[in-house]
């Protein structure tokens, strides 16, 4: 049985699970530091680090955001030895059927056969790509530049509708962005 876990401290053993996965799913350019995933967890309260657990082991994570007209979902990545085994499916019609606001998410553009496969993924449980040029600011200005990817939605006439404030809302809270492009 797949479990959503919500981790509340740095102190959780699981914690480090997570940290572990995130820095091995994720380059660099796209995440936060520990320090900066810590300060996330501990003052942000619409911010969600949540671990996948089947039969109460670690396969995954699932970081999102809830905000006022919408669900953000920041990283979400199962454990290497998981993969193709249908964990990512079940754990999104687990957030899918808890969530009562439209998804969002970031996925990069489709340059490679694994990010293709990435896209279909979530096609195929309803997210569209908008389409809408849409540019990743960095998480550490020290570290990367802006990033064009795509955004997704599985309420496309909602994000269609609500781009700018979709945009506006993650470079603020998300990424703490002053500026926009």
């Amino acid at each position: 049985m797949l479990n959503i876990q919500c981790i509340n401290s740095v102190s959780d053993p699981l914690y480090t699970k997570l940290y572990n996965l995130y820095t091995r799913a994720f380059p660099v350019s796209e995440r936060r530091s520990w320090s900066g995933l810590e300060h996330e967890l501990i003052y942000e309260k619409k911010f969600h680090p949540n671990v996948l657990l089947q039969n109460d082991e670690f396969v995954g994570l699932l970081n999102y955001w809830t905000f006022e007209q919408f669900f953000y979902i920041e990283h979400f990545a199962v454990n290497e030895q998981m993969r193709n085994s249908h964990i990512g499916t079940e754990a999104m019609e687990i957030f899918m059927k808890q969530t009562h606001l439209p998804i969002v998410l970031e996925v990069e553009m489709p340059k490679n056969p694994l990010v293709e496969r990435r896209i279909k993924f979530y096609e195929r449980l309803g997210f569209s790509v908008l389409p809408c040029d849409y540019f990743q600011p960095p998480y550490d200005s020290e570290v990367g530049d802006f990033l064009q990817i795509n955004i997704m939605s599985n309420d496309i006439q909602f994000a269609k509708n609500n781009f700018d404030i979709i945009k506006e809302t993650l470079y603020d809270k998300v990424y703490h962005w002053e500026k926009s492009l």
